[in-house]
Protein backbone atom coordinates (compact mmCIF):
# COMPACT_ATOMS: atom_id res chain seq x y z
CA UNK A 1 0.00 0.00 0.00
CA UNK A 2 1.39 3.62 -0.68
CA UNK A 3 1.27 6.00 1.39
CA UNK A 4 0.00 9.57 0.33
CA UNK A 5 1.96 12.32 0.82
CA UNK A 6 1.15 14.84 3.59
CA UNK A 7 -0.16 17.90 3.21
CA UNK A 8 1.59 20.82 3.52
CA UNK A 9 0.69 23.08 6.73
CA UNK A 10 -2.57 25.43 6.06
CA UNK A 11 -1.75 28.85 7.95
CA UNK A 12 -5.49 30.16 7.21
CA UNK A 13 -7.02 27.22 8.76
CA UNK A 14 -4.69 28.28 11.51
CA UNK A 15 -5.87 31.74 11.88
CA UNK A 16 -9.54 30.90 11.60
CA UNK A 17 -8.70 28.29 14.59
CA UNK A 18 -6.99 30.35 16.93
CA UNK A 19 -9.28 33.62 16.05
CA UNK A 20 -12.97 31.73 16.64
CA UNK A 21 -10.66 30.04 20.13
CA UNK A 22 -9.87 33.26 21.41
CA UNK A 23 -13.67 34.61 20.63
CA UNK A 24 -14.99 31.45 22.00
CA UNK A 25 -12.67 32.11 25.24
CA UNK A 26 -11.66 28.70 25.17
CA UNK A 27 -7.76 28.14 26.32
CA UNK A 28 -5.49 26.21 24.11
CA UNK A 29 -5.19 23.60 26.42
CA UNK A 30 -9.31 23.07 27.07
CA UNK A 31 -9.56 22.44 23.18
CA UNK A 32 -6.90 20.30 23.51
CA UNK A 33 -8.24 18.55 25.85
CA UNK A 34 -11.84 18.20 24.12
CA UNK A 35 -10.08 17.24 20.90
CA UNK A 36 -7.81 14.84 22.18
CA UNK A 37 -4.23 16.20 21.88
CA UNK A 38 -1.57 17.93 23.74
CA UNK A 39 -1.64 22.29 23.97
CA UNK A 40 1.83 22.15 21.99
CA UNK A 41 -0.26 20.85 19.12
CA UNK A 42 -2.83 23.11 19.32
CA UNK A 43 -0.26 25.70 19.04
CA UNK A 44 1.77 24.19 15.82
CA UNK A 45 -1.83 24.09 14.04
CA UNK A 46 -2.51 27.58 15.23
CA UNK A 47 0.90 28.71 14.03
CA UNK A 48 0.35 26.74 10.36
CA UNK A 49 2.95 24.67 11.67
CA UNK A 50 0.93 21.41 11.56
CA UNK A 51 -2.49 20.29 9.97
CA UNK A 52 -4.97 18.14 12.27
CA UNK A 53 -5.76 14.80 11.28
CA UNK A 54 -8.90 14.25 9.21
CA UNK A 55 -11.15 13.40 12.38
CA UNK A 56 -9.69 16.17 14.12
CA UNK A 57 -10.74 18.56 11.16
CA UNK A 58 -14.03 17.36 11.32
CA UNK A 59 -14.55 17.60 15.19
CA UNK A 60 -12.84 21.59 15.10
CA UNK A 61 -14.93 21.74 12.27
CA UNK A 62 -18.31 21.06 13.95
CA UNK A 63 -17.01 23.09 16.61
CA UNK A 64 -16.06 26.29 14.77
CA UNK A 65 -19.77 26.08 13.08
CA UNK A 66 -22.20 25.57 15.85
CA UNK A 67 -23.92 28.21 17.70
CA UNK A 68 -22.99 28.52 21.01
CA UNK A 69 -25.84 28.75 23.55
CA UNK A 70 -24.72 28.89 27.10
CA UNK A 71 -28.44 29.01 28.34
CA UNK A 72 -29.26 25.62 27.22
CA UNK A 73 -25.97 24.47 28.70
CA UNK A 74 -26.88 25.75 31.55
CA UNK A 75 -30.59 24.60 31.55
CA UNK A 76 -29.16 20.91 31.13
CA UNK A 77 -27.09 21.50 34.26
CA UNK A 78 -29.94 22.41 36.34
CA UNK A 79 -32.19 19.48 34.77
CA UNK A 80 -29.59 17.11 35.55
CA UNK A 81 -29.01 18.52 39.06
CA UNK A 82 -32.66 18.88 40.15
CA UNK A 83 -33.59 15.32 38.31
CA UNK A 84 -35.44 12.53 40.59
CA UNK A 85 -33.53 9.97 38.92
CA UNK A 86 -29.86 8.41 39.60
CA UNK A 87 -28.34 10.89 36.51
CA UNK A 88 -25.15 12.68 36.19
CA UNK A 89 -23.18 14.23 33.30
CA UNK A 90 -19.42 13.48 32.73
CA UNK A 91 -17.51 14.74 29.65
CA UNK A 92 -17.43 12.29 27.42
CA UNK A 93 -13.84 11.27 26.24
CA UNK A 94 -12.09 12.14 29.90
CA UNK A 95 -15.19 10.93 31.80
CA UNK A 96 -14.65 14.13 34.69
CA UNK A 97 -18.02 14.89 36.14
CA UNK A 98 -20.02 18.28 34.79
CA UNK A 99 -22.69 17.74 37.27
CA UNK A 100 -25.04 15.60 39.32
CA UNK A 101 -28.06 14.51 40.28
CA UNK A 102 -29.66 14.35 44.35
CA UNK A 103 -30.14 10.80 44.05
CA UNK A 104 -26.93 10.05 42.52
CA UNK A 105 -25.34 11.64 45.70
CA UNK A 106 -27.25 9.99 47.61
CA UNK A 107 -26.35 6.58 45.62
CA UNK A 108 -22.78 7.86 46.33
CA UNK A 109 -23.01 8.84 49.62
CA UNK A 110 -21.20 11.87 49.12
CA UNK A 111 -21.87 15.27 47.72
CA UNK A 112 -20.84 15.63 44.12
CA UNK A 113 -19.18 18.57 44.28
CA UNK A 114 -15.84 16.97 45.63
CA UNK A 115 -15.82 14.86 42.62
CA UNK A 116 -16.30 17.82 39.94
CA UNK A 117 -14.00 17.96 37.25
CA UNK A 118 -12.58 14.94 38.35
CA UNK A 119 -12.56 11.44 36.32
CA UNK A 120 -14.70 8.89 37.49
CA UNK A 121 -13.38 5.81 35.26
CA UNK A 122 -12.02 5.00 38.69
CA UNK A 123 -15.00 4.08 40.25
CA UNK A 124 -15.87 1.41 36.51
CA UNK A 125 -17.29 -1.70 37.28
CA UNK A 126 -16.22 -4.72 35.16
CA UNK A 127 -19.63 -3.98 33.21
CA UNK A 128 -18.94 -0.16 32.46
CA UNK A 129 -15.55 -0.98 31.58
CA UNK A 130 -16.44 -3.71 28.71
CA UNK A 131 -19.35 -1.56 27.89
CA UNK A 132 -16.93 1.35 27.45
CA UNK A 133 -14.85 -0.74 25.40
CA UNK A 134 -17.66 -1.55 22.62
CA UNK A 135 -18.26 2.31 21.56
CA UNK A 136 -15.49 2.76 19.51
CA UNK A 137 -16.86 -0.78 17.24
CA UNK A 138 -20.13 1.42 17.58
CA UNK A 139 -18.74 4.36 15.97
CA UNK A 140 -19.31 6.13 19.33
CA UNK A 141 -16.62 9.32 18.71
CA UNK A 142 -17.99 9.10 15.32
CA UNK A 143 -21.54 10.28 15.63
CA UNK A 144 -22.73 6.91 14.21
CA UNK A 145 -24.16 5.95 17.86
CA UNK A 146 -25.28 8.67 20.26
CA UNK A 147 -27.30 5.90 23.00
CA UNK A 148 -26.23 2.46 24.82
CA UNK A 149 -27.74 0.65 27.27
CA UNK A 150 -26.77 -2.28 29.55
CA UNK A 151 -27.08 -3.99 32.53
CA UNK A 152 -24.65 -3.84 35.41
CA UNK A 153 -23.93 -5.69 38.35
CA UNK A 154 -23.46 -2.67 40.45
CA UNK A 155 -21.40 -2.63 43.81
CA UNK A 156 -22.31 -2.03 47.41
CA UNK A 157 -19.26 -0.69 49.05
CA UNK A 158 -16.19 0.80 48.42
CA UNK A 159 -14.73 2.64 46.36
CA UNK A 160 -18.03 4.40 45.20
CA UNK A 161 -21.70 2.28 45.75
CA UNK A 162 -23.07 1.64 42.57
CA UNK A 163 -27.02 0.71 42.59
CA UNK A 164 -28.08 0.85 39.07
CA UNK A 165 -29.24 -2.35 37.69
CA UNK A 166 -28.74 -1.18 34.06
CA UNK A 167 -27.45 2.07 32.75
CA UNK A 168 -28.42 5.03 29.82
CA UNK A 169 -25.14 6.55 27.98
CA UNK A 170 -26.69 9.46 25.72
CA UNK A 171 -24.02 11.17 23.78
CA UNK A 172 -24.56 14.96 22.69
CA UNK A 173 -22.55 18.19 22.54
CA UNK A 174 -22.42 21.26 25.00
CA UNK A 175 -22.38 24.72 23.21
CA UNK A 176 -18.53 24.89 23.23
CA UNK A 177 -18.70 21.27 21.25
CA UNK A 178 -17.41 19.40 24.33
CA UNK A 179 -18.93 15.69 23.98
CA UNK A 180 -20.66 14.99 27.18
CA UNK A 181 -22.40 12.03 28.24
CA UNK A 182 -25.83 11.68 30.47
CA UNK A 183 -25.72 8.54 32.48
CA UNK A 184 -29.18 7.49 34.08
CA UNK A 185 -29.42 4.59 36.35
CA UNK A 186 -32.27 2.13 36.38
CA UNK A 187 -33.81 -0.59 38.20
CA UNK A 188 -35.57 -2.13 35.34
CA UNK A 189 -34.03 -1.89 31.36
CA UNK A 190 -35.04 1.56 30.62
CA UNK A 191 -37.51 1.84 27.64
Amino acid sequence: MKLLPPTAPDPEFGRRLRQWRRESEIKQARLADIVGVTQATVSRWEKGLQNPAPLQIDLLHQMMTRNRNFRLDQAIKRLVIHSRQRVHLIEDRSHRLLCASGPREKEWQRDSGDLLGTSLWRFATPEIAQAEKRLHGMGWHEDQADHLSFETSGRDGPPMPIVDKFILWERFFLSDGTAVRLTTGFDHPPA
